[in-house]
């Protein structure tokens, strides 16, 4: 009798793992649809190799290049000096949307900014939020003001980052990532093929929109459930700086690769892929 219950709980327990496998498999076999903002000095091209991997997933996916950077030649970068002007291509894409159609949102490092700007005006159509090693500002606070204070000025006194002033202008009207230090600092773990083509399309970004304090409501921005996907090999935005930026304004859930330098569309495009198809399936 023991022997026939054993072998009833082993069939028992081995159908209901097989059946939260089939729901897991299904529910990451829905298509879902990613929208994909790039950070300072990268453009839309940064995610090629991910692009690619979630659309042989099945997935929907667009990579937008932000105003003033790549094809995105509407203004020049030095014309560009509020958020709500260089998030305007992610804006018009997600106001164009169907009137059922939800998007995930994924922002890579300064895209923090634009991508919690849009999370406020269009909380309906943003099913979750994404941030990959990107700044979390919290309501009343600028890029700049929700990052660890050493953060800048260690990249500015170490010569990775330079301040681009006009003879008019008070303040910077743009930055840029100095080239000589972007292998070691950005792409210390991806492929050189892949650090030698950022090299060569790296622009300039926007200084005023890390300085722009943001207005995130309750009822809208915190509506959307948010995530973190912290990069353990990061050089540029170590994880101590990361967890400074998570601390200011924690999400639902925090989440490490552990291999992945300040690109992780680079150094780890499958773990990527696979971390973002399963974050929008929870």
């Amino acid at each position: 009798m023991m022997a026939l219950q054993w072998r009833w709980t082993v069939v028992t327990l081995s159908v209901m793992l097989l059946l939260v496998s089939i729901h897991l498999q299904e529910g990451e076999g829905r298509q879902q649809h990613f929208v994909l903002i790039h950070g300072l000095g990268h453009v839309a091209w940064c995610w090629y190799k991910i692009v690619t991997l979630l659309k042989q997933k099945g997935h929907r996916v667009a990579a937008l290049d932000l105003t003033s950077n790549g094809i995105n030649r509407a203004a020049s970068t030095d014309q560009v000096n509020s958020i709500a002007h260089y998030a305007e291509p992610l804006l018009e894409y997600i106001r164009n949307l169907g009137n059922n159609e939800k998007v995930t949102l994924v922002g890579h490092s300064l895209a923090g900014c634009p991508l919690s700007y849009a999370m406020e005006l269009y909380p309906s159509k943003i099913t979750k939020a994404i941030f990959v090693a990107a700044f979390t500002p919290r309501n009343n606070q600028s890029f700049l003001s929700s990052a660890n204070p050493k953060s800048f000025a260690r990249l500015v006194e170490n010569g990775v980052l330079v301040l681009n002033v006009k003879a008019d202008s008070e303040l910077p009207t743009s930055a840029s990532l100095v080239l000589d230090h972007v292998k070691s600092y950005l792409y210390n773990e991806s492929p050189d093929e892949d650090a030698n083509l950022a090299q060569s399309l790296l622009t300039p970004t926007p200084f005023p929109v890390s300085v722009e304090f943001l207005k995130l409501s309750e009822e809208r921005y915190e509506s959307i459930r948010r995530f973190y996907i912290m990069l353990m090999k990061d050089r540029l935005f170590p994880p101590e700086y990361q967890e400074y930026s998570i601390a200011q304004n924690p999400p639902e859930k925090i989440f490490k690769m552990h291999a992945s330098d300040h690109s992780p569309f680079f150094s780890q495009p499958q773990q990527l892929c696979n971390l973002l198809v399963h974050i929008a399936t929870l």
